[in-house]
């Protein structure tokens, strides 16, 4: 069975990410996360629990790193 991953991978740098596209990345604990850059910073949910926040990239990359 493969992981759901919707969206594209999240680049390393936040200037190759464009509005509005859906991303993921993989947190150290092996959940798959995805994230959403809008006009005024980043929203983020974790696919396996009710785990998500909003702010601008180095909170989501901390947030990411938990």
């Amino acid at each position: 069975m493969t992981d759901f991953r919707p969206g594209v991978p999240l680049p390393a740098d936040s200037t190759r990410t464009q509005e509005r596209q859906l991303y993921h990345a993989q947190r150290p604990d092996g959940t798959w996360a995805t994230m959403l850059r809008e006009e005024h910073g980043w929203q983020w949910r974790s696919l396996r629990d009710s785990d998500y926040g909003s702010g601008g990239w180095n909170d989501m990359q901390k947030w990411l790193a938990e």
